[in-house]
């Protein structure tokens, strides 16, 4: 019974992270929307990685459905081979470094200031 409330909470959460992406990335636009996601799925992860209570729910859940490798990836290869090869270069960086930089600030303030 354990595996179905589990289960029950990942879905529940990748239902709302998939609809919040879905909203963000349609009001911003692909580019700016996949950043916007990313870089606050990593935030966000990095402020919970020392919370179990909710672990399921937000992290494997909603933010794995808000984050979502394939969008980035698929995202950058339709910038590149449109041309636009500094955008797709600019877009993967600020995906790769600020999302690793939003991580750890994540997990200072969790350090630091919520614990």
């Amino acid at each position: 019974m354990k595996l179905i409330y589990e289960a029950a909470a990942v879905g529940a959460g990748g239902f709302a992270g998939a609809v919040v992406r879905h909203l963000v990335v349609s009001v911003t636009g692909s580019t700016i929307g996949i950043i916007a996601v990313n870089l606050a799925g990593c935030l966000v992860m990095g402020l919970l990685s020392h919370d179990s209570r909710f672990a399921l729910f937000a992290a494997t859940g909603f933010l794995g459905a808000l984050t979502t490798f394939s969008a980035f990836s698929g995202h950058a290869v339709k910038l590149w081979n449109s041309g636009d090869v500094v955008t797709a270069g600019a877009f993967i960086l600020i995906n790769v470094l600020a999302g690793i930089s939003a991580f750890i600030l994540g997990l200072h303030l969790n350090t630091h200031l919520l614990s």
